[in-house]
């Protein structure tokens, strides 16, 4: 992943956490909740990308993979 991507996403997800909990401290329920949903995408898209990132340094590694069939 860039270097720039990566503290772009840092940004939003700490400006996100940042307004759920200044809308906890204020009362409002609703405006920290709402918040719940983006974090919870974000956290099933990284995990989805380092399996993905995973499976395919495994299949490069893989020796039975690699070469023409015999």
């Amino acid at each position: 992943m860039k270097k720039g991507l990566s503290i772009i996403m840092v940004v939003i997800i700490g400006l996100i956490v940042i307004y759920g909990t200044v809308c906890l401290f204020l009362g409002n329920f609703e405006g920290a909740y709402a918040t719940f949903p983006f974090l919870i995408v974000y956290y099933v898209w990284v995990v989805a990308m380092k399996r993905r990132r995973s499976r395919d340094e495994a299949d490069d590694h893989d020796p039975d993979s690699s070469g023409p069939a015999r």
